[in-house]
């Protein structure tokens, strides 16, 4: 198995385990609406947008999560190539649009012209960069700083941030102090063929 294929695997282990995406969202994504997710309130519907790409496909995620009144869309790429991709944020907006033009699809299937109502409202979308290279993340976040023209043209322009997980920045220490079977998996990923392996040694027995 190579690299590459070990790193999706960790990406797919915690994201496709809704017990352990919880646990990543509320260890992660410092929002305190989060901290009361439970895996029941998860579904995954990435079957649903991923044919539509045809790079990297396997290793994008996307969950609706269905919070109080209204439901949370999170879209979670996994980036661990050599080089930075500085196209993450435009394919987060392609994301983005996919997402909310379902999500009206639906609620017109449901109500016919629903979507035309003044008190009409699209849900909230949360858009994760996964990262797990050695390099220090340079990409931009928000859409707005790789767009031309952007101070004449600022209020025409999507203006978004995508949350940036970078594992280089959290030290093994900091991994150790998460939820148990997410800091394993996630300290594996980091230490692989770092020369620090040894350091599983120290995780608690339990």
């Amino acid at each position: 198995m190579t690299i590459h294929n070990a790193t999706d695997n960790s990406f797919k282990l915690i994201f496709g385990d809704h017990r352990l995406f919880s646990d990543f969202l509320k260890d992660f994504i410092h929002i305190d609406i989060l901290k009361n997710i439970r895996p029941e309130d998860i579904e995954d519907i990435s079957e649903r947008f991923l044919p539509l790409f045809q790079d990297n496909r396997d290793s994008d995620t996307v969950k609706r999560i269905n919070l109080k009144g209204t439901p949370l869309f999170v879209i979670a790429i996994l980036e661990h190539e050599s080089k930075v991709n500085h196209r993450s944020s435009f394919k987060m907006l392609q994301y983005i649009c996919l997402v909310l033009d379902a999500w009206e699809k639906e609620a017109e299937k449901e109500k016919p012209g629903a979507s035309r109502i003044k008190d009409f409202r699209y849900p909230p979308v949360l858009p994760i960069i996964f990262y797990d290279g050695r390099d220090t993340w340079t990409a931009e976040k928000n859409f707005l700083n790789r767009t031309n023209l952007n101070t004449a043209f600022e209020k025409y322009i999507p203006k978004f941030e995508y949350e940036l997980v970078s594992l280089k920045d959290y030290s093994e220490e900091e991994i150790m102090g998460i939820s148990a079977a997410l800091s394993i998996l996630l300290l594996i990923d980091k230490l692989r063929g770092s020369g620090k392996e040894n350091i599983l040694g120290r995780l608690p027995a339990d």
